[in-house]
């Protein structure tokens, strides 16, 4: 059969379905007329060619062009906070609808209610609505299928159950529509040839916003369109996905604000003459009655025009002063301003002058009904939002917003029982930190009772600025704004400060509440925070004291910090008693805790037990004191520089004393050989590590470390049990390569005992060099093996070293570390050039095999 060109088929192909569509509508004349029209209106629709858009089936655009677009949707991933269910964070805010049923693709932008979309590089194309079949018609003829003609519903799409899918609501009627036009130089080099075409989508309840950004010769060219529901016009909360913005019944920001339970704050507000501003187009944040009235009293028995939290022992100058009717305008913002617009720490800008209110958005626990997130204005939790009025939009919190126009060393320097503090930030110069504006930080600031609650010593520290108190201060400072509605009942809650150190915050039950003094209790009261506590040590006794630039809480105890601890306190932390008592009848207590960018290696009160230091101490103390020889030992414990033990390598490190000390690493795991995790210095193991203190990481150690005086050869000369040893390596000729101290070995030596019992063999090996070379090599290995390094090794896990010799030697731990046939009787004689170990034998190495299976594992 001969095949048809390609533009023959087209042709046949129109043509089939224009003869079916004629004969359709022969029938469907006699049907129904109106149905005749509108069908042909529709078909006539569908083969214009004419437009941009093309060829395009209804069927299509409900699966590949939903809501006018190409694109999947994905709701934000936020980090929940788990809560009781029966415990209430406050309304969820209005949503008319749910979000739209398509694929998850992306994570949001901008404010975390946002629904944002991705289209890669397509142009968005209009969706063509569903026509009506004309009067008469019914619609629902169309929701069967015809099966009994094949191919029917190829040519007839729509008659299936699905119907097509309507235009999007944010093209429908009112809608209001603003766009933004932005250019910005880019490198021209860089986009020169790019063809760069992206848009991004977000979709809201009652907003559809897509911005374009396009290369135009080298800039940046960028539009954002949005479509929201004009003011007055809302989409209903359980509407299809099709619904459009509807007229809704709205009422004045008064009317609205007094139905909302705020009838005294807009009493306040009329009674100052502020009735002509609340009919402006505003953002009004209203407190409920509840709030207003318990501020009122606070205020009243403070003797304050405002802010109950100030007490006139520490009132501000510039904010005794402020009428009620000054209050009520920091509660006014110009504009509509909705929750799912603003972004976390937004500053809207109230109408008292140089007053702010600071937006802020935090997770809301999983098990909840109400909405993922809880937003607060100025730390105050809002119980409801978006209620639209006829000239506004307004929200309702949970307490009172005082006037904010200081940032937060201004408020520091206005409290008196804050002195301390004060000072050690000046001395510190984290004053200039907290004073910049355009950041936000959160300060838990202890009071002169907090660091009187501290040890003389390390108070002095802090006071003088000195040392640590740098980190001890920054341990109390996050960058960002943490209001104590983030911490939730019954559970941890957690976040990082400068130091980059965890934080841990907790709500307590009553049983879990400390006795107060009547002065602390009746603060938290006002507060309502009495039971949150910092790092399961500091209480808050004041919360949420706004600033310009962030929030103060005020807690009662200063929090400890490793990082800012003096190495003398460290180690009374870490019961490192013995090293701590050496340091002070030296009198070297001060300098070590001086010393910056240092690691220190300190033996445990265990390992001091049968040393010299350790007998002199209890025995002579006071003679002690400026011992020289004492100092150079305690120098021999610090390590320069400051290094943590992911960045130890096999080498030696620098002390103080002017003496090397040799790290070695090793591998403990019967499989992972090659992942050590196990260090040691001149043989002694690491068993507790990396606790930073100021300037400063503290190691400790399983042995008190003596700084070798001799090689290996000059231990053998001086110690008389292994002469008979000595004498094999002379007779090696082996002397000058134990006394070279350029290179390491570790030396396994079999005392005099062990040669007195095999006499006959020991004098006929003297007398052959080559065989008595042999015989001391399989004894030697050319690096340092510490006792620590030999590990239990069980079939199929062997492990093996090679002697100098050449030879395997295998290695294990059992009652003692066992090399080979020999025991090792003496552990880690540290050598200058090495390390010597006692054995009870002379080593015997296997023959090698072939596929030695020891050499796989090792």
């Amino acid at each position: 059969m001969e095949r048809f060109p390609s533009i023959s088929l087209l042709l046949l192909v129109t043509f089939v379905a224009f003869v079916a569509t004629e004969e359709f509508d022969d029938v469907a004349r006699a049907a129904s007329p109106g149905f005749a029209d509108g069908f042909s209106q529709w078909h006539s629709g569908l083969l214009d060619f004419s437009g941009t858009q093309g060829l395009f089936w209804p069927h299509q655009l409900d699966s590949e062009f939903r809501d006018g677009s190409n694109f999947g949707v994905r709701q934000p991933a936020v980090e929940h906070i788990p809560m009781k269910p029966e415990e209430s964070l406050g309304e969820k805010p209005d949503r008319d609808t749910e979000p739209l049923d398509v694929e998850f693709i992306s994570g949001s932008i901008g404010n975390p209610d946002d629904t944002q979309v991705q289209i890669d590089n397509q142009p968005q194309r209009p969706v063509q609505p569903y026509p009506s079949f004309g009067p008469g018609f019914d619609d629902t003829l169309f929701q069967h299928t015809f099966t009994n003609f094949p191919g029917f519903n190829s040519f007839f799409p729509g008659f299936g159950f699905n119907r097509p899918q309507l235009r999007p609501w944010w093209r429908g009627p009112n809608v209001c529509t603003e766009k933004e036009e932005d250019i910005e130089e880019w490198d021209r080099e860089m986009l020169s040839g790019l063809s760069l075409n992206f848009e991004s989508c977000v979709e809201k309840t009652n907003k559809h916003v897509c911005k374009t950004i396009s290369n135009r010769n080298g800039q940046k060219y960028t539009v954002t369109v949005t479509h929201k529901c004009c003011h007055g016009y809302e989409r209903t909360r359980d509407g299809a996905r099709g619904i459009t913005c509807k007229k809704v019944d709205l009422h004045s920001v008064e009317e609205t604000a007094e139905s909302l339970g705020a009838k005294e704050f807009m009493r306040s507000v009329k009674n100052n003459g502020l009735t002509e501003r609340i009919t402006e187009n505003i953002t009004i944040f209203v407190p409920l009655d509840s709030a207003f009235t318990l501020f009122s009293e606070k205020m009243f028995e403070s003797n304050l025009v405002v802010l109950p939290l100030s007490r006139s022992r520490r009132a501000a100058k510039d904010v005794s002063g402020i009428t009620t009717r000054e209050l009520a305008l920091a509660h006014i913002v110009d504009g509509f301003v909705r929750v799912e617009d603003i972004q976390n720490e937004q500053l809207l800008t109230t109408s008292f002058e140089n007053s702010t209110i600071r937006m802020n958005i935090f997770p809301r626990p999983p098990n909840q009904e109400s909405h993922d997130f809880r937003y607060t204005a100025n730390c105050a939790p809002l119980k409801k939002v978006n209620k639209v009025a006829t000239n506004g939009i307004v929200h309702v919190v949970e307490k009172v917003l005082a006037p904010v126009t200081q940032n937060i060393l201004e408020i520091i320097e206005q409290r008196s029982d804050m002195t301390i503090l004060r000072t050690v930030l000046q001395k510190t110069e984290i004053d200039k930190l907290l004073m910049q504006d355009g950041k936000s930080f959160t300060l838990f600031a202890p009071t002169d009772r907090a660091f009187e609650k501290l040890e003389p010593h390390l108070r002095r520290t802090i006071k003088e600025g000195s040392g640590c108190a740098a980190n001890i201060l920054k341990n109390h400072v996050l960058d960002l704004t943490f209001c104590s509605c983030a911490v939730v009942n019954t559970v941890m809650t957690h976040t990082y400060n400068l130091l980059d150190q965890k934080m841990t915050f907790e709500r307590l039950d009553g049983e879990k509440e400390e006795k107060e003094t009547p002065e602390a209790s009746e603060v938290a009261d006002m507060t309502s925070t009495k039971e949150i506590t910092v790092n399961g040590l500091a209480k808050i006794t004041e919360a949420d004291i706004m600033a310009t630039n962030g929030v103060i809480h005020v807690i009662d105890t200063v929090i400890p910090t490793e990082s800012g601890m003096p190495i003398t306190s460290m180690l009374s932390t870490q019961n490192l008693t013995t090293f701590k008592r050496l340091l002070e009848v030296s009198g070297r207590e001060e300098e070590f805790e001086m010393m910056s960018n240092v690691s220190f290696f300190v033996p445990s009160d265990r390992a001091f037990k049968d040393s010299r230091w350790a007998k002199e101490l209890e025995e002579n103390p006071e003679g002690l004191k400026d011992n020289e020889e004492l100092i150079t030992f305690l120098n021999y414990h610090v390590g320069i520089p400051l290094i943590k033990t992911c960045d130890l390598t096999d080498d030696m490190i620098h002390t103080k004393s002017g003496s090397d000390i040799r790290v070695n690493l090793y591998a403990t795991h019967p499989v992972f050989s090659n992942v050590m995790n196990r260090a040691t210095v001149n043989c002694a193991r690491l068993i507790h590590f990396d606790d930073e203190s100021c300037g400063s990481v503290l190691h400790q150690v399983d042995k008190v470390l003596e700084p070798p005086t001799k090689s290996l050869l000059e231990i053998l000369d001086s110690t008389e049990k292994y002469s008979k040893w000595l004498d094999f390596i002379r007779a090696a000729n082996l002397t000058s390569l134990l006394e070279d101290t350029e290179q390491d070995f570790t030396l396994m030596v079999p005392t005099n005992d062990v040669f007195r019992e095999q006499r006959e063999w020991y004098e006929e090996k003297l007398k052959k060099p080559e065989e008595a070379e042999m015989i001391v090599k399989n004894h030697m290995l050319q690096d340092v093996l510490c006792c620590a390094g030999i590990v239990p090794s069980d079939w199929p896990f062997v492990r093996t070293i090679e002697a100098l010799s050449g030879r395997p030697l295998r290695i294990d731990r059992g009652r003692r570390p066992v090399v080979a046939n020999a025991g090792i009787t003496k552990c880690d004689v540290v050598a200058k050039n090495g390390v010597l170990h006692e054995i009870n034998d002379v080593i015997i190495p296997k023959e090698r095999q072939r596929t030695p299976v020891s050499s796989f594992f090792w």
